[in-house]
């Protein structure tokens, strides 16, 4: 796309694109680079590479599995080993040298070196007057665990979440974007990909809520009360050919090309969610 175009009022955060693990602690780690890509939400910051075209932008290229910016400082180890420092892989694989994890001076080093300014840039962004929504931009493998637990199922292409109900209403906690909102997104989403490679076959095409209610930098930076926030999933059967099994940690030149339709597509729906 050659026109030109207007920058969008949106705060575009994108929390879980790095790859890294902080030189300190690679000694620690058990994990090859596929699988802190698989863990990570792969080529993200390539698809949602909204940098010149948003008004706001915010990322990391620390890698989830060493520090999610998108869970509560609360929520540490051994608690939770999908919490703020991962004990165990999305395969279910021991992270780090002991199984305990890292200990609370690292994880306190952590904090202060990348979640803490994280979390005041996006505080920042949504000062700005010429931001109208907040999206936290995410990509989930293609199938997940069944609501019974008893087996996966396939995931659809695109899910939205304002930690509502399937429509968008509220259920059991403030949403953090209004209903309405929730229904024109769906609608226009549904409207710009219906068609697009990699949809066929897909019995859902848009949700609301499921399987994602929206994670803590929704709920956190939404019930704020400055601007609305929506969390955004995109299944990665659209992109990689292979979602299991990302093939490199870095796109080759026909999956930016591919990256680059989807990203413009979005272009388009971000534009008309918030004419």
């Amino acid at each position: 796309m050659t026109e030109q175009r207007r920058k969008l009022p949106l705060v575009i955060s994108v929390p879980h694109g790095g790859v890294v693990i902080p030189e300190e602690l690679l000694r620690k780690c058990l994990l090859t680079k596929e699988e802190i890509l698989l863990d990570c939400d792969t080529w993200s910051q390539d698809l949602y590479d909204f940098k010149d075209l948003a008004e706001e932008y915010a990322d990391t290229e620390i890698a989830r599995i060493s520090l999610d910016m998108n869970r509560s400082l609360n929520d540490r180890p051994p608690d939770n080993p999908d919490g703020l420092v991962k004990t165990l892989s999305v395969e279910n694989k021991q992270v780090w040298l002991t199984p305990e994890g890292l200990n609370g001076i690292e994880i306190d080093n952590l904090i202060r070196e990348y979640y803490i300014p994280f979390h005041k840039r996006l505080e920042q962004a949504t000062a700005n007057p010429a931001v109208k929504l907040g999206i936290d931009c995410h990509t989930m493998l293609e199938t997940g665990p069944a609501p019974d637990k008893k087996g996966w199922e396939q995931r659809p292409l695109f899910c939205i979440s304002n930690r509502g109900s399937s429509t968008g209403e509220a259920n059991g906690e403030p949403v953090t974007a209004p209903p309405e909102l929730m229904q024109k997104f769906k609608g226009i989403l549904e409207k710009k990909f219906r068609g697009f490679e990699g949809t066929q076959g897909h019995t859902s095409l848009v949700s609301i809520n499921t399987p994602f209610r929206g994670g803590y930098i929704t709920r956190y930076h939404g019930n704020r009360g400055t601007i609305p926030w929506i969390q955004l999933e995109i299944n990665r059967s659209l992109y990689l050919k292979n979602a299991a099994n990302p093939a490199s940690v870095i796109p080759e030149e026909a999956d930016l090309r591919h990256l680059t339709k989807i990203r413009d597509i979005l272009y388009e729906a971000f534009n008309e969610l918030t004419e």
